[in-house]
């Protein structure tokens, strides 16, 4: 194989200025160097170190890649328990932090320690930080040990991110700090033994911006051509003074590698189809945009440069472009790597190694940047017919993933075509079993129809479990709420809680425990709606260790949410804060830890946090009503918009409050009796503040036909505030019988508000109110008109406008919606 002449390595240059600024590295614990790529990052910070350093002062690496964020997390636990044995394994033995363990792997890192000056780089950090929650970051630039020197190179960050880390006293290293400006490109290419005019190099930084990399291909150029590539963008330098000096064999080669964004030198192998490397992609590898991380071993292309051998693998042709993505699928299938593997096969809509790999852990997964639902509709649509039948249980999971996605009318069209296929051939491997079961979810949420087709297809599984529907799937497609999903007919609840154990026991026993815990869930939802505490807190227990005991996050949740709602009736604050808590455990099993669970889990900390007006603890999607870049299931928008507009409320955005909410409760065939009185509640509440009396009355006298027929008091009462009595004069007036219930339910629930509301505030409220202040303030936040808040304190009427005014002035709000807001907890 003839060789070409080969890049020659540049000096390397810094201007003044960066230099300058990194002086400051080794007074600071932390150091984050922010820019895209091509600015020089890592090299600028190897470079320094190596030449600052003593030798003897260990310098830690470690480079973040796309790759599972289990994989690379244990990748950097190893790289820390080099310096901190303790805390690496530590770290090692908690994995992947979840929801409830993410503190511990936050303590773990504060703890480190080491004896000696330390320096830890992390490269692409981009990819650790948005695998981790926020809190992980904070832990990492806080670890408040003089000798470690934290060393963060990442692409662009968002802007909230710096305002919650500003007080941590860290230096910040930006693309502006490493451009180059004329006079540096002056300097730079005179090291390098070119000399140009002052003019020359302004028009230089003037069309690559002073980026290095920019800088460095009209360098290349200069030195071939004897002038600058003023027109060609940086691909087109990358081709012709990168691309072009490799020879055909080493071009072959990148463009093997070009599917995958990391690989070692045995994928490297796999992908050439040799036992070693051939000498000519070994020097391949030495070229100045390929970089190795000594750790793992792992060869990194430049993005510029992989962008451009991407671009040349698909200008090759489809056959060999084809044949590349072949072989990187393949060695991700043999390597486990069952998404990855997946991803490749579908770009190129090669059905039958699709549908050859094991979809049933796939159903919520992203392929490649793409809802594995996307991929599902595409097979169903487009798959050939004869390769369907080929893989009825792969076919079966791509149905599953399409009902669990919400797309009805193409889960039918699937059905139908799988039910042909499926006779006594298939029915040995209890195929036709599982097609029932995914049929019986057609009745739903009608369950006496649902377990009489469950009943025929448990006849078909001969004692199995489910290979499609497992354990790890969310229950009822990711609502928390069984009481919300399955009463579907007002005065029918103690029925259909009948209905629902018989299902359950018989549905859970085919899943392996899918939904365990779900039918006594929906009993203490019932008791507690009913104002029955006692009742609802035995049976939300033992929901919660039903569920537990198969690891069931969705009833775990549900049933976290009834204890907190039950402590808050009790005034129980350590309670209520021991629910939140076993929210967050009931959200952490490695199976279920989705995107799915952790919306879950917002959404219902969303519902106690606006219960209380709590607002900032609440997720910012919530808060924006941001439901499609969040992935929502299509069964948990309900409750999601709910929180919204409850949020809407306490913001006093009350117009978009009843347009939004409004549209919804409009479709009143798919609500059911509890959202239908949710959402007609909080109408009430905003017309009731926008002054529209009789609108307000209209909508709680609708949420009273939805629900007062089974006893659900406690939403009205927690609501009488909020629609300023209007949910007790419908009580009163067109269901005295629950009249008493419903007046002793309002009664606990104030005060078990406000002592809870009280719990969670500061110890001194701020603009310094006085003790009549803060107990009026508190009041008003909590909706009271100025009537009862006199009652409540044995005050006058008009003392309390005047203590309103002072502390509106104080607290610089202009109206009482704005209270909440203003007096949020530590």
């Amino acid at each position: 194989m003839g060789k070409k002449e080969q890049l020659q390595s540049e000096p390397h240059y810094y201007s003044d200025r960066l230099l300058k600024k990194l002086a400051g590295l080794r007074a600071v614990p932390t150091t984050i160097v922010e820019a895209p790529p091509g600015y020089g990052k890592t090299t600028a910070i190897r470079d320094y170190l190596e030449n600052v350093l003593p030798r003897n002062i260990p310098v830690h690496s470690f480079t973040a890649t796309d790759e599972l964020p289990a994989a690379c997390f244990r990748r950097f636990s190893r790289e820390i328990d080099k310096i901190d044995g303790h805390v690496g394994q530590r770290l090692l033995k908690i994995g992947f932090p979840g929801p409830v363990t993410i503190g511990e792997a936050c303590d773990a890192l504060r703890s480190i320690r080491c004896h000696h000056e330390t320096y830890l780089v992390i490269d692409n950090f981009q990819y650790l930080h948005n695998a981790l929650p926020p809190s992980f970051f904070t832990a990492l630039i806080e670890h408040g040990v003089k000798r470690l020197h934290v060393i963060l190179l990442t692409h662009m960050l968002k802007r909230n991110v710096f305002s919650a880390i500003l007080g941590y006293g860290f230096l910040h290293v930006t693309a502006a700090d490493l451009r180059l400006h004329a006079g540096d490109i002056r300097r730079y290419y005179s090291l390098a033994g070119v000399n140009i005019t002052p003019e020359a190099a302004e028009d230089v930084a003037s069309y690559t911006g002073g980026w290095i990399i920019a800088v460095y291909l009209q360098l290349r150029a200069f030195r071939e051509k004897g002038s600058f590539s003023v027109t060609q963008d940086i691909l087109t330098l990358m081709e012709h003074l990168v691309w072009d000096k490799l020879t055909p064999g080493q071009q072959d080669f990148l463009l093997r590698l070009s599917p995958l964004e990391t690989a070692t030198m045995r994928q490297m192998c796999v992908l050439l189809d040799c036992e070693v490397l051939p000498d000519y992609a070994l020097d391949a590898l030495e070229i100045p945009f390929i970089r190795c991380e000594p750790a793992g071993r792992r060869y990194e292309l430049h993005s510029i440069l992989h962008s451009l051998v991407a671009q040349k693998c698909h200008e090759r042709g489809e056959s060999f472009e084809r044949e590349c993505l072949l072989r990187a699928g393949d060695l991700c299938r043999d390597d486990g790597m069952t998404p990855e593997a997946l991803g490749f096969y579908w770009r190129l809509r090669d059905y039958e190694r699709m549908l050859a790999l094991d979809l049933s852990h796939l159903i919520l997964e992203q392929i490649g940047g793409t809802p594995f639902s996307a991929l599902a509709l595409d097979i169903a649509q487009h798959c050939p017919a004869e390769i369907k039948r080929k893989y009825p249980l792969s076919m079966l999971c791509v149905a599953w993933a399409l009902l669990t996605a919400g797309m009805s009318a193409e889960f039918d069209v699937l059905m139908e075509e799988l039910r042909s296929t499926l006779g006594t051939e298939n029915d040995a491997d209890g195929l036709l079993g599982e097609w029932m079961l995914l049929y019986s979810f057609k009745s739903h949420p009608r369950l006496d129809e649902i377990t009489a087709v469950l009943r025929e297809a448990a006849s078909l599984f001969k004692g199995t479990c489910s290979r499609v529907i497992l354990p790890a799937a969310p229950w009822c497609f990711g609502n928390c709420g069984p009481l919300a999903d399955y009463h579907i007919t007002p005065g029918e609840a103690d029925r259909k809680a009948d209905a629902l154990e018989e299902y359950v026991a018989l549905y859970a026993r085919l899943t392996n425990g899918h939904g365990s815990g779900a039918d006594v869930l929906y009993r203490a939802e019932l008791a507690y709606h009913r104002g029955n505490l006692n009742e609802a807190e035995i049976l939300a227990y033992k929901a919660a260790f039903l569920a537990e005991s198969k690891q069931q996050s969705i009833v775990q949740l549900g049933a976290s949410l009834q204890l907190a709602q039950i402590a808050l009736h009790r005034a129980d604050t350590a309670s209520w804060q021991r629910a939140i808590s076993s929210m967050e455990r009931a959200a952490s099993y490695p199976a279920q830890n989705s995107f799915v669970v952790r919306a879950a889990l917002d959404i219902m900390r969303g519902m106690l946090l606006t219960e209380l007006q709590q607002l900032t603890g609440i997720a910012d999607w919530l808060k924006n009503g941001d439901f499609s870049s969040s992935r929502l299931l299509p069964a948990m928008v309900p409750p999601a918009l709910f929180v919204h507009a409850v949020y809407l409320l306490h913001q006093g955005e009350f117009a978009r409050l009843i347009g939004l909410a409004g549209a919804r409760h409009a479709d009143g065939l798919r609500n059911g009796p509890v959202l239908t009185m949710l959402l007609s509640l909080t109408l009430a509440a905003g017309y009731m503040q926008m002054g529209e009396s009789g609108q307000a009355s209209a909508f709680v006298r609708r949420a009273a036909q939805a629900a007062l027929p089974d006893g659900l008091i406690s939403p009205f009462a927690s609501f009488s505030w909020l629609t300023k009595g209007l949910t007790d004069e419908v009580v009163e007036r067109e269901y005295p019988a629950l009249f008493e219930k419903f007046q002793a339910t309002k009664e606990r629930f104030a005060m078990g508000w406000t002592k809870l509301y009280q719990d969670l505030l500061p110890a001194e409220l701020p603009g310094k109110l006085t003790a009549r202040e803060r107990e009026v303030a508190l009041l008003a936040a909590q909706g009271l008109r100025n009537g009862e808040i006199a009652e409540k304190l044995s005050i006058k009427e008009n003392t309390v406008r005047f203590h309103l005014r002072t502390i509106f002035q104080k607290l610089d709000v202009d109206r009482r919606a704005k209270l909440a807001e203003r007096l949020k907890p530590l």
